[in-house]
């Protein structure tokens, strides 16, 4: 893929799977050091492992019990290199935590790629964000899932499904496109990200 100085649209990639998007913008930057926030079951990680083909790391972060099949799957593809970042399902806990502990042990950028497919909230890909900064190299990527996504829409937290979303949010956050706010507020204004591929990936240049 060629890279632009105009953000690439999304709709002109070739997009085959869950996350081919990210799939495919990997596969043209030549990374090594790749993080995955919200891995889910790790298919996305996987084929990362088949694109990194043996070489880098691969670190993945999520609840213990996901990251069980998860980091089993990347495992499979062959790639021994893959690091688990637990965090349990405790209600105050995160990524977030993982994502300090990793800050605190090595003080300096480690990441070439970070995909944050997380949450989805910017009480948690807020901070996230802000904390993948520290972690990620100058010249590397940070990748948003699901730019327009929204818990109002969202098959799974939607208030006629799960009707503890009007708990735990007000109508507001229902209905608001988080993920659009930390790219919008925190990511496009900041002048040390450009944007390679529309509402989704950044490339971190010098200060």
């Amino acid at each position: 893929m060629k890279l632009v100085e105009q953000a690439y649209p999304l709709s002109e990639l070739n997009v085959e799977g869950p996350n081919g998007a990210t799939v495919e913008f990997f596969r043209s930057t030549g990374s090594r050091a790749y993080a995955e926030l919200g891995v889910y079951k790790g298919y996305t990680a996987a084929r990362i492992a088949e694109e990194l083909a043996g070489e880098g790391e691969i670190h993945l972060f999520d609840y213990e019990d996901r990251l069980v099949e998860a980091a089993s799957r990347v495992k499979a593809t062959g790639h021994t290199k893959v690091i688990e970042h637990p965090n349990t399902r405790r209600i105050m806990d995160s990524y977030n935590w993982s994502l300090m502990g990793l800050l605190a042990e090595h003080g300096e950028p480690i990441f070439d790629y970070v995909f944050i497919d997380g949450a989805h909230t910017w009480m948690l890909d807020a901070l996230a964000f802000l904390l993948v900064d520290r972690l990620l190299r100058v010249g590397g990527y940070v990748d948003f899932d699901d730019y327009a996504w929204t818990l109002g829409g969202s098959p799974s937290m939607k208030p006629e499904v799960f009707p503890d979303v009007c708990r735990l949010y007000s109508p507001e956050q229902i209905e608001e496109r988080q993920v659009a706010l930390v790219v919008d507020l925190l990511v496009r204004p900041d002048p040390r990200y450009e944007e390679l591929l529309e509402n989704k990936v950044f490339r971190k240049r010098e200060a």
